[in-house]
């Protein structure tokens, strides 16, 4: 369970010259992100309770059915009758993550067979509830991760739920007036000294290597240019110029030959200046030079 911020204090008086809370924020920069202003009073790996700045508290809780919810506006009053907010027979798993900002509240939640002995879940949610939490606004991924971050923008009327990771970042975004859209996938750019024509010194092949593009990995073609024909391209992905895999070659024309491609789980590349040499190498302890590459004019 991540545990929240405190509740924002309150808003300025009548009397007070000082523009209210609410005028502050439209002043504030688009898309900015905003505190939760949310905490959580209970909870375990299958419930958890939480308070919203005005006092209301919001029950989640995994049953047999799924995940459903309930809301009370006081403590002494009654809790709602339950609400589901997505109904599945999958055992649940990683409990649930909850937060809020004024009257908007997101959460994340996984299901998968086998979740609590380790392994993926199945099924991952994110769902939204705004104004009384009557009904809640939710998008089954098939992400395996349970949307390990949220960020609340625009007061309340966005959210944004993030997995990043070290090579890209998958989004699903949340807006009052359209809902959920589709995720989207942003990757990160290879190391700009990658990106050209390479020819090999040997003569076989040629390389072409394209960056990222905003819904595409960077892509590598590769061209046999003695023996047999050989074209075809991979995606390309790395942290920095000491370490480029390829991976999901597709051959476009001729057969596969030596090197064309590399094996995915046995060569890496790697360029030690602007202008190269671009290197293939064995991947270990003790790499070995397989072939050798410089930039084509």
């Amino acid at each position: 369970m991540l545990m929240l911020g405190a509740a924002l204090g309150g808003c300025a008086g009548p009397s007070d010259n000082k523009p209210s809370a609410s005028t502050q924020h439209t002043k504030s920069p688009r898309n900015a992100e905003d505190k939760p202003d949310s905490r959580v009073v209970e909870g375990d790996e299958d419930h958890t309770v939480l308070e919203l700045s005005d006092g209301r508290q919001l029950s989640l809780r995994f049953t047999r059915r799924g995940l459903e919810a309930q809301h009370r506006h006081t403590l002494d009053e009654a809790w709602s009758a339950p609400k589901t907010v997505y109904e599945t027979g999958t055992p649940p798993c990683h409990g649930i993550r909850a937060k809020a900002y004024r009257d908007t509240v997101w959460l994340a939640a996984g299901f998968g067979a086998y979740c609590r002995d380790g392994e993926e879940p199945q099924e991952v949610i994110a769902a939204v509830a705004t104004g009384d939490l009557s009904s809640w606004t939710t998008d089954p991924t098939k992400n395996t991760t349970t949307w390990p971050k949220a960020r609340i923008r625009d007061g309340g009327t966005r959210v944004d739920f993030i997995d990043p990771s070290m090579l890209q970042t998958t989004t699903l975004t949340w807006r009052k007036d359209s809902g959920f859209a589709q995720a989207t996938t942003t990757y990160k750019p290879i190391h700009p000294w990658f990106v050209g024509r390479w020819q090999a010194t040997d003569g076989s092949q040629q390389l072409t290597l394209h960056q990222v593009k905003p819904d595409r990995r960077a892509r590598m073609v590769i061209e046999s240019r003695t023996g047999p024909r050989c074209k075809g391209s991979a995606t390309v992905s790395g942290i920095d110029q000491h370490d480029l895999s390829l991976s999901n070659f597709t051959l476009e024309q001729g057969t596969t030959t030596l090197n064309c491609p590399p094996k995915e789980t046995k060569f890496s590349f790697d360029v030690k200046s602007p202008d190269g040499p671009l290197r293939l190498r064995t991947i270990g302890n003790h790499p070995k030079t397989i072939l050798t590459y410089e930039r084509a004019n």
